[in-house]
């Protein structure tokens, strides 16, 4: 969380241990639709000043910006298959999305419970096996250092901050 503002950051911190609860609780299901929303929240975020929406190119960027996988995995995550990763996942859930049918070299996602990334452009370029469990720390670690710059660079910092209040807040229910 950046250093010398306020509260509203822990909108974020939160959005991200709601994450990690999903992915220690073994719900794997959730632990990947969580992590499509924390990135396409970290992008809405991210989005040019007065831009008032996020879109396709926002999602696409910032994950070439942020999202990193361990040098030991066999995929190398590409902002274009995340995304059309997500629109299958969200809207149908399931591995193909429209965006698949419009261009044939946009990888698609099948998931498993495990850790490693299975891919093996030999057996089949356009089919990674994801393991939820780097997924989830790989968005976990891109929003680290999303927060990291934010702290560094005044002016996405205070760009961000002005966006935080529409983010979602938990707030906990009187009993």
């Amino acid at each position: 969380m950046p250093t010398g503002i306020g509260d509203n950051w822990q909108t974020i911190t939160g959005l991200a241990s709601e994450l990690k609860r999903c992915d220690d609780f073994g719900l794997t299901t959730a632990s990947i639709a969580m992590a499509f929303i924390c990135i396409d929240t970290m992008a809405n975020l991210n989005r040019p000043k007065g831009k008032n929406r996020v879109t396709r190119t926002d999602f696409i960027e910032w994950v070439d910006t942020y999202l990193e996988g361990h040098p030991d995995q066999p995929y190398k995550y590409r902002g274009k298959d995340v995304y059309a990763a997500r629109c299958a996942f969200l809207h149908t859930y399931g591995s193909e999305a429209e965006l698949h049918k419009e261009d044939p070299k946009i990888i698609k996602f099948a998931y498993h419970d495990g850790g490693e990334h299975k891919y093996n452009p030999n057996i089949d370029q356009s089919l990674v096996l994801i393991g939820a469990k780097s997924f989830v720390n790989d968005v976990l670690v891109a929003v680290k250092d999303f927060l990291d710059k934010c702290k560094n660079d005044l002016s996405l910092g205070q760009r961000v901050e002005e966006r935080l209040p529409n983010v979602l807040k938990h707030v906990p229910l009187p009993l």
